[in-house]
C-alpha cells in the first residue's frame, strides 16, 4: 500500500507504520553499520546504528535524517548534491541526485551494509514512454516528441552513470546488487488524468461565491461536494434552500437552474476549444455520496489553460498526467550482482522480489527468519564463500514501529497528489 487512513485523513505510509523488520533494522541490532538512502516509507527516521537519510529528505522537514545531529552537514552535502545526471527535477531529480551524492560520499565510511533507492526511471516510465516507444500509439505532438523523446533513456542512463561510479568508488572486498522489483511496457491504452480545482472554477464563472474560503450559499447557485481535485467525476450540488444555510435554490427552481450550469460550464474550454465538461445525471452511489448532478471532467485534448468567453481562468487545472507506460501485468524486473563472493555462474531463475532480504541477509553472515515470505538463495554466492558460511536460521527478526502512520502537515498532501498523478492511488 502507498497510503493509509487516518483520523485526521490519508497518509503516505511512514516508518512507524511498517510492523516488521526492514534491512537496515535486521543488520543493525546485529552490531551492522548501515546507511540507508532514500528509500519509500522511510520517514521519520528511524535509529539505527549508522545513518539514515528517508524519502522526504529533500524537503525541509523534521526527522529527514538519522541521527539528528548529523542534519547540519547533511544540509551542506544536499547543495553539493551534481546537477548534470538529473537535469529534470520535477521528475524526482532532486530525490536521486541526493540519493547519489551520499551513495558516493558515503563508500569510504566501511559501511557493513549500503542500501539506496533510485525511484526517478519508476516516474518517466509511466509519464514518458510512448515518447521512448511510439509504436502503438497515435501520432505524437512534434513538439512534445521532440522535448520528451529521450526522457525515458536519459533517466536511465543517469542511473547507469550513478551504478558505474559506485562500482568504481566501492572497496575491493564488496559485493554489490542492483535490483528492480518490476519492469515496464506500454499501457494497452493510454490513461490521462486532469487535476481540476473545481469550484475554483465555478467562481470563476460566475456560479459560485466564496467568503472566507467558504461558500456563501446565499449569493452561490451551485457547489462541489466530496470531489477532490483528481476526480474525474465532480460531484455538483445545488445550493439549496432548506438543505444549505442561506440556499436559495427550490426544487421548483433546480431545473431551471442545472439548465443554466450546463450552458455556462460547456462555455469553458481547453486551449483547442475542446468543451472541458459533459453534464449529466447522478448515478446510484453518486446520489448516495450528495451529488444532484454530474460534471464529469473529459480528458481529451486538455490543457493547463481553461478559457471562458475569451478569458483564460487562472488556478483551476493543477496538473495534466498523461500515462502511457505501466506494469500492471508485472513484467519481469532485473537482478544483477557482482562481487568478490558472488558466484558469475550462479543460476538465479526463480528469484523473486521476496528472496532479495534473506540472500541479502546470508550474504551478510546474518540468520534468515523462519517466517520470511521468501528464501535465501545461498547459489548466489561462491563456493567457497557458502562452505565458510553455513546458513543460520531463527524463528522470526521481530516487529517494528507501532504500526500507525505518521503525518506531516508540510509533504503528505504532496506526497499523495504524486502517488495520484502516477496512478498508484485512486
Amino acid at each position: 500500500n502507498f497510503e493509509v487512513g487516518t483520523d485526521t485523513g490519508d497518509a503516505p505510509v511512514s516508518s512507524t507504520l511498517r510492523k516488521v523488520a526492514a534491512i537496515w533494522n535486521m543488520a543493525s541490532v546485529s552490531k551492522k553499520k548501515v546507511l540507508s538512502l532514500g528509500w519509500w516509507g522511510s520517514w521519520p527516521a528511524e535509529a539505527i546504528n549508522g545513518r539514515v537519510v528517508t524519502d522526504r529528505s529533500v524537503k525541509p522537514i523534521e526527522n529527514r535524517v538519522y541521527p539528528s545531529s548529523w542534519e547540519p552537514t547533511f544540509a551542506e552535502g544536499l547543495k553539493l548534491a551534481p546537477r548534470t545526471e538529473y537535469p529534470n527535477d520535477e521528475e524526482a531529480g532532486a530525490e536521486d541526485r541526493m540519493v547519489q551524492h551520499f551513495l558516493l560520499t558515503g563508500l569510504p565510511d566501511k559501511y557493513d551494509l549500503i542500501t539506496a533507492y533510485l525511484h526517478g526511471t519508476d516516474i518517466v516510465s509511466h509519464k514518458y514512454w510512448k515518447y521512448y516507444r511510439p509504436d502503438g500509439f497515435p501520432a505524437l505532438d512534434p513538439v512534445k516528441a521532440a522535448k520528451y523523446g529521450d526522457m525515458v533513456a536519459g533517466k536511465y542512463r543517469a542511473v547507469d552513470t550513478v551504478v558505474g561510479q559506485v562500482v568504481a568508488a566501492m572497496p575491493p572486498n564488496t559485493n554489490l546488487v542492483v535490483v528492480s522489483d518490476h519492469g515496464f511496457g506500454p499501457l494497452p491504452e493510454e490513461f490521462v488524468k486532469v487535476s481540476l480545482e473545481m469550484d475554483e472554477l465555478l467562481e470563476q464563472v460566475g456560479l459560485l461565491t466564496r467568503s472566507g474560503g467558504k461558500v456563501d450559499f446565499a449569493k452561490s447557485k451551485v457547489y462541489s461536494y466530496g470531489s477532490a481535485s483528481f476526480q474525474m467525476q465532480k460531484n455538483i450540488r445545488f445550493s439549496k434552500a432548506g438543505r444549505d444555510a442561506g440556499g436559495t435554490i427550490t426544487d421548483e427552481t433546480a431545473a431551471a437552474t442545472r439548465e443554466e450550469v450546463t450552458k455556462i460550464l460547456a462555455e469553458v474550454t481547453y486551449a483547442g476549444g475542446t468543451p472541458v465538461f459533459t453534464v449529466r445525471d447522478a448515478k446510484g452511489p453518486e446520489l448516495k455520496k450528495g451529488a444532484d448532478f454530474i460534471a464529469e471532467v473529459n480528458t481529451a485534448s486538455a490543457t493547463s489553460t481553461v478559457n471562458f468567453r475569451g478569458k483564460s481562468l487562472s488556478g483551476v487545472v493543477k496538473t495534466i498526467v498523461e500515462h502511457s507506460g505501466g506494469h500492471g501485468w508485472l513484467p519481469p524486473g532485473i537482478f544483477i550482482a557482482a562481487g568478490p563472493d558472488i558466484d558469475p555462474k550462479a543460476d538465479l531463475t526463480g528469484i523473486r522480489i521476496h528472496d532479495i532480504t534473506p540472500t541479502l541477509l546470508y550474504g551478510m553472515g546474518l540468520p534468515v527468519a523462519k517466517d520470511f515470505a521468501g528464501k535465501s538463495w545461498e547459489t548466489l554466492y561462491s563456493e567457497s564463500f557458502r562452505a565458510a558460511h553455513p546458513t543460520k536460521v531463527i524463528d522470526s527478526w521481530g516487529k517494528a514501529g507501532p504500526g500507525k502512520a505518521t503525518k506531516s502537515k508540510t509533504t503528505d498532501e504532496e506526497m499523495l497528489e504524486q502517488l495520484r498523478a502516477l496512478g498508484y492511488i485512486q
